[in-house]
C-alpha cells in the first residue's frame, strides 16, 4: 500500500470512528428507550396452570368483551375471534390475528407468559407486532387481568383459520423494521399514580387509558401512524376510515352529565347524541357489556380530562354557514329534516340527536354530518335501547345543491356558527368506502 493511500485510510478511520461511535450510541440508547433486547427475547414455556374456574373464566370474558377482543379478531361473516379482519393502513392492508385455542392457527399452544407479554410488550411468538394492535394502551394492564382474558379465549371453541397474509409495502412489510418503529415511537410507561383521585376515577383512568384503550381512535396520529400522547384524546381522522372521533375531554362533553354519558356508553344513544359509524360498533361489540359502575367511572374519568387542541393553519378565514341561510334552505330542512329532528334542532332524547348546539354538526372537519346525511345512519342495537331509531340516505334522493343547503343550514342554525361546507367536501366524501 502506498504512504498516500495508508494516509487516507488513517484519515477515515480517524473521522469515521466518532461518527461510528455516536450512531452507536444513538442506537443504544434509543433501544434502551423501548425497553432494551430483553422485550425481544419471547417467554418459552412456562408450568403455570390454566384458570378454569367458573369466576376467572366469567371475569375474563367481561374484561375481553370491554377490551373488544372480538371486535378486531372477528372477520365480517367469519367466527368470532378467529381472526382475519382486515385493516386499511397508508402503507397496505394488516390482518390480525386468531384468539382461539386452535394449536397451529391460533394461541392453543401459548403459555400464559407468552400472551401477557404480547400484550404487554408487543412481542408475539412471531415477532414484533404492529402498532395497530394496541399493546402501548395494554402494558398497562394488571397482569392478572391479562391471565384471565387469556383463561377464557382459551376456553372457546377452537376454529382453523389461519391468518391471511398482510399485504404492506416498502419497508412496513419487513417486520424487523418494527424495532426502528418502536425506537422511535415507543415508550413502556405506567399510568401515572392518582393521588387524591377516588377509586372511581382511578378506575376510569385504568379503563379508558388501559382495557378500552380509546386513544386508538380519539387521539391524534403523527409520523408514520404513531400516537402523540399529548393530543390522546384531541380527535382527528381515524385512518382509512373515513370518520372523525371527537375530541373527548371535559370541555368537549360539557354538556354531558357523568349520568348521561354513562348511560350512552352503555346503549349508544343519550339526550345529547347517538353513536353511529365505529363507535356504534364499538358500542354494540363492546361497551354495552359495561358494568354499571365502570361505565360510571369511565365517564369521571373523561367528564376530568382537560382539553387539548389541534387546530389546522388555514390560508384564509373560511365562509360561515350562517351566511347561507336562508328560506330555501328552512324549507328544505322544514320538509327533510324536521319531523325527527324538530322545527328548531332540538331533538328527541333517546331517538333522534339534537343538532342545536351540537359540536359535532359544527365540528371544523364536517366529514361525519356528511356521512350521516348522505348514506344515512343507525345507533347500535344494545340490550339497553334493542330497537333503535334509524336514519335514511339523503345521498340519491337530493342533489347535491340541496345536500349543501341542508348541510350548511344545520352548522349555521340552533346556536351553531360552523365554517361552511362547499361541493369538494362533499364529492370527497361521496368517494369515501363505506366500512
Amino acid at each position: 500500500m502506498s504512504r498516500a493511500r495508508l494516509a487516507r485510510s488513517w484519515w477515515w478511520l480517524i473521522l469515521g470512528f466518532p461518527f461510528v461511535s455516536l450512531v452507536l450510541v444513538v442506537v443504544g440508547v434509543l433501544l434502551a428507550a423501548q425497553g432494551g433486547l430483553a422485550v425481544f427475547a419471547v417467554p418459552g414455556e412456562d408450568q403455570a396452570s390454566i384458570a378454569q374456574d367458573a369466576a376467572t373464566l366469567q371475569r375474563g370474558e367481561y374484561l375481553a368483551r370491554i377490551g373488544n377482543c372480538a371486535g378486531c379478531h372477528t372477520a365480517r361473516g367469519g367466527k368470532e375471534l378467529a381472526g382475519g379482519r382486515a385493516f386499511p393502513t397508508d402503507w397496505g392492508v394488516l390482518y390480525s390475528g386468531n384468539l382461539t385455542p386452535d394449536p397451529d392457527t391460533g394461541i392453543g399452544n401459548w403459555s400464559p407468559a407468552q400472551f401477557r407479554h404480547a400484550m404487554t410488550q408487543g412481542v408475539a411468538r412471531t415477532g414484533p407486532l404492529y402498532p395497530a394492535f394496541p399493546f402501548q394502551h395494554f402494558q398497562h394492564l394488571d397482569p392478572t387481568d391479562i391471565d384471565a382474558i387469556f383463561a377464557w379465549l382459551r376456553s372457546r371453541p377452537g376454529v382453523v383459520s389461519p391468518r391471511p397474509a398482510n399485504t404492506l409495502k416498502g419497508l412496513a412489510s419487513w417486520r424487523t423494521a418494527l424495532i426502528g418503529w418502536r425506537m422511535l415511537f415507543h415508550r413502556p410507561a405506567t399510568l401515572p399514580q392518582a393521588a387524591g383521585r377516588d377509586a372511581a376515577w382511578q378506575r376510569g383512568q385504568y379503563l379508558v387509558e388501559g382495557l378500552g384503550h380509546c386513544a386508538m381512535c380519539h387521539g391524534r396520529r403523527g409520523l408514520f401512524g404513531s400516537q402523540e400522547p399529548a393530543l390522546r384524546f384531541a380527535g382527528g381522522r381515524i385512518p382509512q376510515q373515513g370518520w372523525v372521533a371527537p375530541p373527548l375531554d371535559r370541555e368537549a362533553l360539557a354538556r354531558w352529565s357523568r349520568t348521561d354519558l354513562a348511560d350512552y356508553l352503555q346503549t349508544g344513544v343519550g339526550r345529547h347524541g347517538s353513536a353511529f359509524g365505529p363507535m356504534a360498533e364499538v358500542v354494540h361489540t363492546s361497551l354495552q357489556y359495561l358494568e354499571r359502575d365502570d361505565a360510571l367511572a369511565m365517564a369521571a374519568y373523561l367528564l376530568d380530562l382537560p382539553p387539548v387542541r389541534w387546530v389546522p393553519r388555514l390560508d384564509r378565514p373560511p365562509q360561515r354557514a350562517r351566511d347561507l341561510v336562508d328560506q330555501a334552505s328552512a324549507g328544505l330542512y322544514r320538509q327533510h329534516c324536521a319531523d325527527c329532528h324538530g322545527r328548531d334542532g332540538e331533538g328527541e332524547a333517546g331517538a333522534y340527536p339534537p343538532l342545536a348546539n351540537n359540536p359535532q354538526v359544527a365540528a371544523l372537519d364536517p366529514v361525519n354530518l356528511i356521512r350521516i346525511v348522505l348514506i344515512g345512519a343507525a345507533a347500535p342495537s344494545t340490550r339497553g335501547n334493542p330497537a333503535p331509531h334509524s336514519m335514511p340516505p339523503f345521498g340519491q334522493r337530493l342533489s347535491d345543491a340541496q345536500l349543501l343547503a341542508i348541510l350548511n343550514h344545520v352548522r349555521g342554525s340552533f346556536g351553531n356558527d360552523a365554517p361552511a361546507i362547499d361541493r369538494q367536501p362533499l364529492q370527497r366524501v361521496r368517494a369515501l368506502p363505506l366500512e
